[in-house]
């Protein structure tokens, strides 16, 4: 059990998450939805987050789980258990690997679906941005050797201002919401910019320091 040791130690981050317990299987289906969404990554069932061993009931926790994936998770997920005992208490280690279908949904709410993603040890909603990154997954990841006035209005607003919300961007560049959020997705997808999660729950966009001198920004476009 060193292995799980090992991990405890280090700490919940973007590929680990400890649960003490698990109480809802809608609140669960966030978590596996936000790993499947992201790297992937482990649920330590019956540890604190301190890093204590508080153990599990596993009949009941278990089950939940499997709710959790099979029946609050669209698609479903499918889930590696494994039971360890340390200290005289049963925790489980839930691997949960990244999706091959995204976004995978989480119905946290009664006919509410909402796709979340990992950021560090925590997980948050995921964003316009992110949706439309995962529905043109299979897009031309090249950069174009060209951009349109709009994409160039986008990257110049960026550098000016050097991070920006989805919201701001959008009200500062008076374009329609769709064509910034598919401006942003695309910078994402060409590695021209980075998204990264906000203080407050959101995301902020910044463009790569190594492309911020090397674009023609527009004159009064």
């Amino acid at each position: 059990m060193q292995y799980i040791r090992e991990l405890i130690a280090g700490g919940e981050s973007q590929t680990l998450e400890f649960k003490f317990e698990l109480n809802s299987a809608r609140r669960i289906s966030q978590t596996i939805s936000a790993f499947s969404n992201a790297q992937g990554g482990t649920l330590l069932i019956g540890v604190k987050d301190n890093g204590a061993i508080a153990g599990i009931r596993l009949d009941e926790e278990i089950y939940v789980l499997e709710a959790a994936a099979s029946m609050y998770c669209k698609p479903p997920v499918e889930l590696k258990i494994k039971q360890h005992n340390l200290e005289g208490k049963q925790i489980l280690e839930v691997k949960i690997a990244e999706s091959t279908e995204k976004p995978v949904l989480s119905e946290f709410e009664p006919e509410n679906q909402k796709a979340w993603i990992r950021f560090g040890a925590s997980n948050r909603m995921a964003s316009p941005v992110h949706l439309n990154l995962w529905k043109f997954s299979s897009t031309n990841n090249s950069k174009p050797a060209f951009f349109t006035d709009k994409q160039q209005l986008v990257l110049k607003i960026l550098n000016d201002k050097k991070w920006l919300s989805l919201n701001q961007m959008c009200r500062i560049s008076k374009l329609p919401r769709n064509t910034v959020v598919q401006a942003l997705a695309d910078f994402i997808r060409w590695k021209l910019i980075s998204c990264e999660p906000e203080i407050s729950g959101g995301f902020v966009f910044t463009l790569n320091e190594q492309n911020q001198e090397i674009f023609s920004w527009p004159s009064g476009n």
